[in-house]
């Protein structure tokens, strides 16, 4: 069939035929090919359950089994995960099973996870790139490793007790809007946002690195075997008591009293500051180089002192400190640094990139055995060096080659790779640009199907979409490839166009979230063959 894209009447009638034809077929979202979809049961291992709709069957998955929620999927049945299985959610999916014993799978998540009634056990890990709650008491009886990214979300909606063996990597913002309490041998490592709503009771270690808000309630700290390493600004609204050691190499600000039962409180950056705005009672030791700011009264029945005597190494206070005190620099105009102005030298945030403002989308081209992918850079002011990278399973990833930036200034710049991935089948494709400073940027993820495919039809995904369109076509040889896509009303909103070449070419279609959501009709036309396929947003 073929569509003259020139006539808007013509457009029109046809898109009225389509629509009829089309909204006969069940429009499901992508699952992994080979997946069982929408069944209670247990898995076992190299089997893979898909969620594409709301679910709330029981699932067993054992070692080597996975689960997938796609876009669209809502899962909410009772689940048993045993070590070495996987779930995976996918943007625009929902995990939110009712209760989840003995759990110990590896999660992924993209889109919208809701853990309630949850015994986590040996094995479980979780990476949170969208947003995560911890609905209940996570029940922790062995080690754990949570990873929240730099553009994730965490919250822990009730009182949490992270458990021995217990490691929280967070780089995007993670929330206690209760108590919080840490045991020995855990971890927390921050380079997002933390904020405690709650009281604070740590008796593991604390590592900040760029901001920790303890916004109701007080502090305690217990053991001295685990510490707080402060590189960033962490606040305290209420008081704070405690014996643990501290380093502190940014801004530690605390707007009650500060008891300070034992260990060490080190100051050791000349930038660093201690700062109380109630009183200060020491029965430890207050040593450094950078600041101390207390605007009550002091008590101090051990230490406070500077590293040594010498230029640069001396602690700077703004009233004189009894007791026993050493190697100080009395200053009544020392000014009291203010966490919403204060810059910490030391500190290390993440950064939740936009692809958009790095990377051109990626577009592939396969023949005779050989992947051609084709992108563009658009900032390159601080680009190091673009990574190729492939999967099986478009999860897993693998690195397989890599160039170096070609330019240093922001002129778009085109790229090419060639790669032969050896395999038949589907293969998955990304790109990730370094920069000089160690941040990192990823194109689109594009799907390239290899081996004998000169009979495989035009392929539209995902469906549904949001942002992003990419469509697969075979060409037996090249031309011009065109892509339209149309609204219910039959207005064109879109239109793209490539020059194809011959094999298997995958032409993105990007910047769609502005799009309202509804039905659509997409339009591919190269050389005499034109196709159509209905799409949800």
């Amino acid at each position: 069939m073929k569509l003259d894209s020139r006539t808007p009447a013509n457009i029109r009638w046809l898109l009225v035929i389509l629509w009829v034809i089309l909204s006969t077929r069940a429009v499901t979202a992508q699952c992994p090919a080979g997946s069982i979809s929408n069944a209670a049961g247990s898995y076992t291992n190299g089997q893979t359950v898909c969620i594409s709709t709301a679910f709330s069957g029981g699932i067993t998955l054992n070692n080597g089994a996975t689960m997938v929620v796609v876009s669209g999927g809502n899962y909410t049945g009772n689940i048993t995960t045993n070590q070495g299985s996987v779930i995976q959610i996918q943007t625009g999916g929902k995990f939110a099973p009712g209760t989840a014993n003995t759990f110990s799978a590896a999660v992924t998540n993209n889109g919208t996870v809701i853990m309630n009634n949850v015994s986590i056990s040996n094995g479980a890990a979780i990476t949170n790139n969208g947003s995560f709650t911890w609905a209940s008491s996570w029940n922790q009886n062995s080690a754990l490793t949570v990873s929240n990214t730099a553009c994730g979300t965490m919250t822990f909606s009730t009182t949490a007790n992270v458990g021995s063996g217990a490691v929280i990597n967070n780089n995007g913002v993670l929330n206690f809007t209760q108590d919080l309490t840490t045991n020995s041998g855990t971890t927390i490592n921050n380079r997002g946002t933390v904020t405690v709503n709650g009281t604070f009771t740590s008796s593991g270690l604390f590592y900040n690195q760029n901001k920790a808000v303890f916004a109701n309630g007080t502090f305690n700290t217990g053991t001295t075997s685990d510490s707080i390493v402060n590189l960033g600004i962490m606040t305290f609204s209420g008081s704070v008591t405690g014996s643990t050691g501290i380093r502190n190499e940014g801004l530690f600000y605390v707007s009650g009293s500060y008891s300070i039962n034992g260990n060490s409180f080190l100051i050791n950056n000349s930038n660093a500051q201690l700062r109380v705005n109630g009183g200060l009672s020491n029965n430890g030791t207050i040593q450094g180089n950078g600041s101390l700011y207390v605007a009550g009264s002091v008590s101090n029945n051990q230490q406070i002192k500077g590293k040594n005597s010498s230029a640069g190494q001396k602690l700077t206070v703004n009233q004189s400190m009894p007791g026993t005190t050493s190697n100080l620099i009395v200053n009544g105009a020392l000014v009291a640094a203010n966490p919403n102005t204060y810059t910490p030298t030391m500190a290390n945030p993440a950064v939740c990139s936009v692809l958009a403002e790095r990377l051109g989308a990626l577009q592939a081209v396969y023949n005779n055995g050989q992947v051609q992918l084709n992108w563009l850079a658009y900032a390159q002011v601080n680009a190091r060096s673009f990574t190729i990278e492939y999967s099986l399973d478009g999860w897993s990833f693998t690195e397989v080659g890599e160039l170096a930036a070609a330019n240093t200034n922001d002129v778009i710049t085109p790229y090419s790779y060639v790669y032969s991935p050896g395999v038949t089948g589907t293969v998955y494709y990304r790109i990730r640009e370094t920069d000089l400073n160690g941040n990192y940027y990823y194109t689109n993820m594009v799907v390239v199907r290899t081996g004998n495919t000169l009979t495989v039809s035009t392929e539209v995904f995902p469906n549904p979409f949001k942002d992003i369109l990419q469509i697969s076509m075979q060409l037996e040889k090249a031309g011009m490839i065109q892509v339209a896509l149309y609204d219910a009303s039959g207005r064109l909103v879109k239109k793209v166009q490539q020059e194809g070449l011959l094999g298997r070419n995958t032409i993105v279609m990007s910047n769609l979230s502005a799009l309202l959501p509804g039905v659509y009709l997409v339009q591919v036309k190269a050389d005499k063959h034109t196709s159509f396929g209905k799409l949800i947003k």
